[in-house]
């Protein structure tokens, strides 16, 4: 029997996200159920799930729908209840060692209160591909049954191993107190625990997965909403602050002067501490990345590897090439760990890491000494959804004549021939209708020109280019 259709737009490149509160829910648990057993045709040789979801208001009903698709495709589950997504895929590459298991993880990240979405993970806790999501949306179109063998469900909370585990792989020289901002999202259940274990006094901030109205959005990437903690830093007289994006996989950093770590200086401090460990490894960053933070890791004798933008095709390129490490600009930072072993972007992993550093020694002086250069926010040129590959494609040909360019993902264009440590980056936003444009350069007056040179690119392919010319460079 053919299925109802489908609203493809939600099948994005890295998960599946719409809309799921209220009137015009893109997402109902109706959907989840087809996407479930959608999924368990295509996963692997996996004979049971791990399915975990945050803390929004639909999450158990499309979890509780979900769990219900598995069962009825034959798959054995293990709810884990509320979890943050970095602890699905710790638990799917630890039960793994068992059984082969994959998982699911029903999240919209950062998106607003009335979102929701999922996330679909192999055996290997690696995340489906763009092309395996359309895979999986073609299959919900065409319909799914319902196979012979009902599956099993059972329960289980990893939540105490997984502490254990950090606590064993973290040690501090000295204790510490460090305050904490999960946005009132889920990495709520782990971080303090996790932080506690290992040796930190814990205060905190947003830190009930109950409230339903967070004070503002937990998304670490942009100032405005790690500026709180800053001030509760200051307040608390913490040593250091860490902010969590809504399902506990990107993190933000505050010193013990309240101030703001950018991303770039995340990843550049955590790639030190890597090279210090590992000399001459290769680092992946993906192609919005600093420039100061190649510099850097090219300084410390090691290898800056551009890579493409989203944490599914970041940690499919680290995995290809054999990097064990890497990051971008969105506050995604990955590992490849051991035990048990799995590539992860797990933001309470990163704490735990930052704090051992900060119980060495502190971070400021570390800080202060990564170069930072003038750099635009990411600016959003709008560009339709079914223009903007066509587009992007029509820079990439028409720069090339003029300048070196990356073709990585969309164009990042070396301009330093114009000004001093120039690029920008035009590449095709994967989630949203819009193409997405970085500049950079060493000084104020080269960004200008990097700037300026940027918006005519743009112009030349009749796109407006005033949203950035109309913004600064980051404080």
């Amino acid at each position: 029997m053919t299925s109802p259709p489908i609203p493809r737009e939600i099948f994005r490149a890295y998960d599946i996200r719409g809309r799921a509160l209220g009137e015009g829910a893109l997402l109902t648990p109706d959907l989840a159920f087809r996407i479930a057993m959608a999924y368990a045709e295509q996963v692997d040789s996996a004979e049971r799930i791990v399915v975990g979801g945050d803390n929004r208001p639909t999450t158990p009903a499309l979890q509780q729908a979900a769990i219900a698709g598995l069962l009825d495709a034959g798959l054995d589950v293990v709810d884990i209840g509320r979890a943050p997504s970095p602890l699905v895929y710790w638990t799917i590459a630890l039960l793994t060692r068992e059984r082969p298991t994959a998982g699911i993880a029903v999240t919209a990240s950062h998106n607003p209160a009335e979102d929701n979405g999922i996330k679909l993970l192999h055996a290997d806790a690696m995340p489906f591909s763009p092309q395996q999501i359309q895979t999986v949306a073609e299959r919900v179109a065409s319909g799914v049954s319902v196979a012979e063998r009902q599956g099993d469900r059972s329960l289980w909370s990893p939540r105490p191993s997984y502490v254990r585990s950090l606590a064993e792989a973290f040690r501090l020289r000295r204790p510490l107190r460090v305050a904490i901002d999960p946005g009132n999202g889920v990495a709520a259940v782990t971080a303090g625990a996790a932080l506690r274990a290992i040796g930190c006094d814990v205060v905190a901030i947003n830190d009930d997965p109950e409230e339903t109205e967070p004070s503002h959005p937990a998304d670490p990437q942009h100032a405005a909403n790690v500026a709180q903690l800053a001030e509760f830093v200051a307040d608390s007289k913490a040593d250091l602050g860490f902010a969590f994006d809504g399902d506990g996989d990107r993190l933000g950093l505050v010193d013990s002067r309240g101030r703001r770590a950018a991303p770039d200086q995340v990843l550049a401090l955590l790639a030190q501490n890597w090279l210090s460990q590992r000399p001459g490894a290769d680092i992946h960053i993906d192609v919005k990345t600093s420039q100061a933070v190649a510099d850097h890791i090219q300084r410390l004798g090691g290898q800056a590897v551009l890579g493409p933008v989203g944490h599914s095709l970041g940690k499919y390129a680290m995995q290809e090439r054999g990097i064990d490490f890497g990051g971008e600009a969105s506050t995604h930072y990955y590992y490849r760990v051991d035990d048990p072993p799995h590539i992860t972007d797990d933001a309470v992993r990163t704490a735990c890491r930052i704090a051992q550093l900060a119980a060495d020694a502190p971070l400021e002086p570390i800080l202060d000494g990564i170069p930072r250069y003038p750099i635009s926010p990411e600016v959003k040129i709008e560009c339709a959804d079914d223009r903007k590959q066509v587009v992007s494609e029509n820079i990439a040909r028409a720069v090339q004549r003029r300048w070196p360019v990356d073709l990585t993902d969309g164009s990042r264009i070396d301009l330093s021939e114009h000004a001093p440590g120039a690029w920008c980056v035009i590449r095709a936003s994967n989630t949203t209708p819009f193409l997405t444009v970085i500049v950079e350069a060493r000084s104020d007056q080269a960004y200008e020109s990097a700037r300026q040179l940027t918006a005519e690119i743009l112009a030349e392919q009749r796109l407006d280019p005033g949203p950035l010319l109309s913004q600064p460079p980051l404080e």
